[in-house]
């Protein structure tokens, strides 16, 4: 489920990206290219700092090209990690499955830990009778 609403918000993000592309063209505002040295520096920003805090003295003075390709590179970004995580998640369910798999196996090793324990304490249990019977009979043979 995790996986699944997961892959919602990163569609959610691309929806958003495309938006952020289409205000750009539709105000004759320049998308930078990946190889500009705005583009560059910014995505070297954006990578080292994920804070609003960072952001704050800048936004105000961006103009909407300046904020657009911003918010074009934090998308990108946000979207890379979100794959990345999705990976790490699709990993650990095909080694270790999903909540159901797991309960049921934490349910079966605790049975199996309690019937180990019982069939310890039955066979305890037959060994003291057994001692007791051998400790009755030596009473009655007066040892």
């Amino acid at each position: 489920m995790e996986i699944k609403l997961l892959n919602v918000a990163r569609g959610s993000l691309q929806e958003l990206r495309a938006d952020y592309h289409d205000y750009l063209h539709t105000h004759h505002l320049s998308l930078w290219s990946k190889d500009s040295g705005r583009q560059l520096r910014l995505r070297q920003f954006c990578h080292s700092h994920n804070d609003y805090i960072d952001y704050a003295p800048f936004v105000m003075k961006m103009n909407d090209e300046e904020l657009s390709n911003l918010m074009i590179t934090l998308c990108h970004q946000t979207d890379k990690m979100m794959c990345a995580y999705i990976e790490r998640l699709e990993q650990q369910f095909v080694k270790e499955g999903g909540i159901k798999e797991r309960m049921y196996a934490a349910r079966t090793g605790y049975r199996q830990k309690q019937d180990a324990r019982l069939q310890s304490l039955e066979e305890e249990n037959q060994k003291l009778k057994k001692e007791i019977e051998t400790l009755k009979k030596k009473i009655a043979e007066g040892i």
